[in-house]
């Protein structure tokens, strides 16, 4: 059980809480991380163009939070690789859910939404949205972040 595991990570401390947990679970049941970072875009619309697709991040901002969050799991002898991808805001959930069918992952572990108010009227939760459509097990890990 759980011996190929997806983590989400995003560099807030809501991947700290993730990491800390798929370390313990890939510890107890010998398995693999998986780390992925999505560097999520935005469709800004209007002027002459009349929009244009742009990242919220730089590339090495999303390298980096992968490459963190792989020395500190093989540091702790764990098995992982990882990778950054990238989509649109309303597209990550999708995209974690494919990338999981992909990889033959048995579970996926996310941080909680952190929207609240109105941005969580206009922006939807990565972690409702991959709960909701994953054939496989979601772990959705609480922070105090």
């Amino acid at each position: 059980m759980f011996k190929k595991i997806l983590a989400a990570v995003d560099g807030t401390p809501h991947a700290t809480a993730v990491l800390d947990n798929v370390a313990n679970l890939a510890k107890l049941t010998g398995g693999s991380v998986h780390v992925i970072h999505i560097r999520p875009s935005e469709v800004i619309t209007g002027g002459l163009t009349g929009g244009a697709v742009l990242p919220v991040e730089e590339a090495a901002e999303g390298r980096q939070v992968v490459d963190d969050a792989l020395a500190r799991l093989r540091s702790e002898g764990i098995e992982a690789d990882g990778e950054v991808d990238e989509g649109l805001r309303e597209d990550l959930a999708a995209i974690l859910v494919e990338r999981a069918e992909a990889l033959g992952s048995d579970l996926i572990a996310v941080g909680p939404g952190h929207y609240s108010g109105i941005s969580a009227l206009l922006h939807s939760s990565v972690s409702r949205g991959v709960a909701k459509s994953a054939p496989v097990s979601v772990l959705v890990v609480r922070s105090e972040a």
